[in-house]
């Protein structure tokens, strides 16, 4: 079918006429009626063609292979192109939606919360060490300091306090009598320590640990003086009072977390009790005094919000502070004053110890 040109001619460019749109399009339109329109109308299929197109002035009378090489000959419209992408340095990313932080499990912040090496909690804790290293070289038996070394070194004794030698009750929070000792002390005071320290800044829980340290010390001496002591436990039980005193005036302010706190804090206390009966020699009144130094301290050095006071804050920095003045003042007296003068242990220096057996 439409092998001719005659043919492809008829196939491609036959209208309708207006006549047979009336008429159903059921009705094939063969040749025959294309032929009887045009006999009807004078006019062909290609002329009718070109006048709807608007070439009729242009051609003429042409040929159709000339009209239809006329037709192949002419330009296009261009192309309806989309808009040009903007350049990349004007192109601003889409933001991105900052992700949660994914926490991760790490041991050391488990075990010392809030850890960190820039704080003097640490930073005496490796001093602790380090004393702890000399007294062994200085002179040890079984593992641990000889009684000698360890008097050396600053040790509390009451005589030597009496006769002047006040060094003695801040120098025993560097020293400790065995392996045992000084592991349980510096965990205790890192474990409490890095978060309060946070807290309250260097200079405060600076002073807190060294008076806790000296208060305790100076009371466990004015009770009894014939005992050589060492350790850090009256500041680190004095880190413990220090909680208690911040806990006794926020208690309005902790609602329903009440009881889990007393809970926290009773276990701790429990738990310092018993690390403490593990060895014999174990000085509770300087555990206990420092713990009370603590809490007084903390009271006195308190600074809270005019609307988050209790009522009774007042008195209680004045009760405090009074109790204070007057607990260093009967301890410096019993211990210096009324003390006993001997007797001294002759250990040698620390340049020349006597060599003791322990």
């Amino acid at each position: 079918m439409c092998r001719s040109k005659e043919a492809w001619e008829h196939f491609i460019f036959v209208p309708l006429p207006h006549s047979r749109l009336a008429k159903t399009s059921l009705v094939p339109y063969s040749v025959e009626h294309r032929r009887a329109d045009e006999h009807h109308s004078g006019r062909t299929a290609w002329q009718e063609m070109v006048e709807a197109l608007g070439l009729a002035s242009a051609m003429g009378p042409m040929a159709p292979s000339a009209a239809f090489m006329k037709l192949a000959m002419m330009v296009p419209p261009p192309p309806t192109l989309p808009p040009p992408a903007p350049p990349w340095s004007a192109a601003v990313p889409a933001p991105v939606p900052p992700s949660a932080p994914v926490q991760q499990f790490s041991l050391l912040d488990t075990l010392l919360p809030n850890f960190n090496t820039d704080t003097f909690i640490w930073r005496v804790s490796m001093l602790q060490i380090t004393e702890y290293i000399g007294s062994l070289l200085l002179g040890s038996a079984y593992g641990s300091p000889k009684l000698c070394s360890l008097y050396l070194l600053g040790a509390s004794w009451g005589p030597a306090i009496a006769q002047g030698a006040v060094w003695r009750l801040m120098l025993p929070m560097m020293l400790h009598a065995n392996a045992l000792h000084i592991f349980f002390n510096l965990f205790f005071q890192m474990r409490i320590g890095f978060g309060m320290e946070k807290q309250f800044g260097r200079r405060k829980f600076c002073l807190l640990y060294m008076f806790c340290g000296f208060l305790g010390n100076l009371i466990s001496v004015a009770v009894d003086p014939m005992k050589l002591a060492v350790g850090a436990s009256t500041s680190g039980f004095g880190l413990l009072g220090v909680w208690a005193a911040e806990v006794l005036l926020t208690w309005d302010l902790l609602g329903e977390s009440r009881s889990r706190i007393f809970l926290w804090f009773a276990f701790m206390c429990t738990s310092c009790i018993m690390m403490s009966t593990i060895s014999p020699n174990v000085d509770f009144v300087g555990h206990f005094a420092g713990m009370l130094a603590g809490f007084l301290l903390a009271i006195i050095l308190a600074d809270m919000q005019e609307e988050h006071q209790p009522p009774w804050y007042g008195k209680a920095k004045l009760l405090a502070k009074n109790a204070t003045a007057l607990i260093v003042i009967v301890s410096l007296v019993r211990a210096i004053t009324l003390g006993p003068d001997g007797p001294i242990p002759y250990c040698g220096t620390i340049f020349h110890p006597r060599r003791l057996p322990f």
